[in-house]
C-alpha cells in the first residue's frame, strides 16, 4: 500500500488494467463465436429457439466467460511476477536487519584480537626464542 493515502495509483499498477483487457478480449471472442455457431453472414442460421449449447448466444456467452477468466488470471499474474519489490524487503526484519552489520563487526573483532596477539608475540621473543624450540631440530 501507498504510504501516503492522498496518493493515487496509476491505472497500470491498480485491477483497472486487467479486468479492462480481459473484458475486452472476451467480448471479441463471444462475438467471433457468436459469429461462427450462427453459420456466418452467408448462411445464418434460423432457429435460435433452442435453450441449449447449441443456440449461438449460450455458446458466445460461454467463450466469453471462458476467455474472460482465463485472461484475467494471465494478465493478473504476468502484472504481479513483474513488479519491483520495495526495497526494505532485502534488509531483512527484526534480529536479521542488522545481521550484516553484526557480522562485520565481530570480523573486525577478531580481526583486531589477532594482530594484537601478533605484535604480542614478536615484541615478547624479540627475534631470539627464551625456551629451545622443542620437536625441532637444532641447527647447532
Amino acid at each position: 500500500m501507498p504510504e501516503d493515502s492522498k496518493e493515487r495509483r496509476s491505472v497500470l499498477e491498480t485491477v483497472k488494467a486487467p479486468l479492462i483487457f480481459s473484458f475486452a478480449l472476451a467480448a471479441v471472442a463471444g462475438f467471433v463465436s457468436l459469429i461462427v455457431s450462427s453459420g456466418g453472414s452467408d448462411n445464418p442460421r434460423v432457429e435460435h429457439d433452442s435453450a441449449g449449447v447449441d443456440n449461438p448466444i449460450n455458446l458466445s456467452l460461454l467463450a466469453f466467460g471462458i476467455v474472460f477468466i482465463v485472461s484475467l488470471l494471465l494478465v493478473s499474474m504476468l502484472q504481479l511476477a513483474s513488479r519491483e519489490n520495495p526495497e526494505e524487503l532485502s534488509q531483512g526484519g527484526g534480529v536479521n536487519r542488522n545481521s550484516e552489520e553484526l557480522y562485520r563487526q565481530q570480523v573486525a573483532q577478531r580481526r583486531e584480537k589477532a594482530r594484537r596477539r601478533q605484535a604480542e608475540e614478536a615484541a615478547g621473543t624479540n627475534g631470539t626464542p627464551e625456551e629451545p624450540p622443542y620437536g625441532r631440530r637444532s641447527e647447532s
